[in-house]
């Protein structure tokens, strides 16, 4: 764990999960029309699916680095390349919370292969385990506490997003907000791309 660099670790993880992508604005959605007691199911669902892909990416990331030690430096290029990818979307974005009216309830199973097919899931969690926390992967504990931990951080941004998503698609309607929000996030993308490439 003493090679790990928290620094970079730490926004990375929060901004990525608590910014809007599938799950965010989807719970968001289910909530806003038909209330938190008909969206848990679907919460749960995306809860369970992503503990598993972070699970799988953790033991697939760990296979590759066992056998090919050098893929590491590419991958750290190739996650800084995703996280740059995902400062100019939030960069270029409008801001607007997304929430439509025509989105409909959801269940557990809907919710958990969700996360199968939903490329900002994947992509972040490949991108954990082979930029930032390639030190555990040869360890399975660790894999499955850091699995664990990071899934529960997922579970809160949905859960935040489930309960307040009124009020922050009403808060990102708002120019200035939205391009106040953008930036931020973008520039901190952008140091932290730059840290994991091993340019800071």
């Amino acid at each position: 764990m003493d090679e790990i660099n928290f620094v970079t670790l730490i926004p990375y993880v929060f901004i990525t999960t608590f910014t809007p992508g599938p799950n965010n604005i989807s719970c968001a959605a289910s909530a806003a029309r038909w209330g938190m007691k008909r969206t848990w199911g679907y919460l749960l669902g995306i809860g369970s699916g992503f503990f598993f892909l972070l699970l799988l990416s953790g033991a697939f990331s760990g296979a590759l680095m066992g056998v090919l030690p050098w893929l590491e430096g590419y991958m750290r290029w190739i996650g800084a390349a995703y996280i740059l990818w995902l400062a100019w979307g939030i960069a270029s974005s409008e801001g607007q919370g997304g929430v439509s009216a025509e989105s409909p309830v959801r269940g557990f199973a809907k919710g958990f292969v969700l996360q199968f097919v939903n490329p900002k899931a994947i992509l972040y969690a490949v991108t954990l385990y082979t930029a930032f926390l390639g030190p555990i992967l040869a360890r399975p504990l660790p894999v499955v506490f850091s699995a664990a931990l990071l899934a529960a951080i997922g579970f809160s941004s949905i859960l935040a997003w489930a309960v307040f998503g009124l009020g922050i698609d009403r808060f990102l309607q708002n120019p200035l907000h939205s391009r106040i929000v953008n930036v931020c996030f973008s520039l901190l993308l952008v140091w932290t791309a730059a840290s994991v490439a091993g340019l800071l």
